[in-house]
């Protein structure tokens, strides 16, 4: 027989859990709809870290699936929206450079000469690279292009070096970390809230089928 008390506390559970799922589904809607709007300004990059936060915690966001295609799309075919220093970046042509097993930090600086005295001292970049010293030194490039913009050879010393590239308002960032990053946010802890709360069996539900380990049943 049930009782009262038992009924109560069933009853909060319940209302507990829907709770949790809606908050839960919220946020990714919040993350998904950023992302969209992102998609629309053309600012691919940032779009598509809004998509692949959904995706770490739903491998089956359909939408958020196709929206993270586009994106890489857009981005491998070097479209959208630029920063100002980017744009600036995009217009400098090297005519020549030739690394062999260059330190990334060497590297590095001679982009900022280089862009310097393709300039006429008119845009002096500053590129950051947020690796360890040892990581400076012990990175080695090897590139050799003709007739390039400078764009392209950071993105190239991003590939080569495992490290993303972002650009600021003065600055070229150089990250080799950014994906290693540990740190979770308070978005980032709701998303795996709602894959955890989505996996969760409602309590009302009862069933005489045997408990399966598959995961799609």
């Amino acid at each position: 027989m049930i009782t009262r008390p038992f009924l109560a506390t069933m009853l909060a559970i319940a209302f507990c859990f829907a709770l949790q799922m809606a908050n839960a589904q919220q946020t990714v809607q919040s993350v998904f709809n950023n992302g969209v709007r992102l998609y629309k300004q053309e600012k691919y990059e940032e779009a598509l870290q809004n998509f692949e936060r959904i995706l770490q915690a739903n491998a089956t966001h359909v939408y958020a699936r196709s929206y993270a295609a586009k994106c890489k799309t857009a981005l491998a075919a070097g479209v959208g929206k630029k920063n100002n220093l980017e744009g600036q970046l995009s217009k400098v042509v090297v005519p020549q450079i030739d690394l062999k097993d260059a330190p990334v930090g060497d590297v590095l600086n001679f982009l900022a000469d280089k862009t310097e005295e393709l300039t006429g001292g008119n845009l002096v970049p500053n590129f950051i690279y947020k690796g360890s010293p040892e990581q400076r030194e012990n990175t080695l490039i090897s590139l050799s292009l003709r007739s390039v913009p400078m764009t392209e050879i950071v993105k190239y010393v991003g590939q080569l070096s495992r490290s993303r590239v972002r650009y600021e308002d003065h600055a070229v960032v150089i990250d080799p970390n950014s994906s290693a990053s540990t740190t979770v946010s308070e978005e980032d802890a709701l998303l795996k809230k709602a894959q955890e709360a989505a996996n969760r069996t409602n309590p009302f539900l009862k069933t005489e089928k045997p408990k399966s380990n598959n995961p799609f049943e």
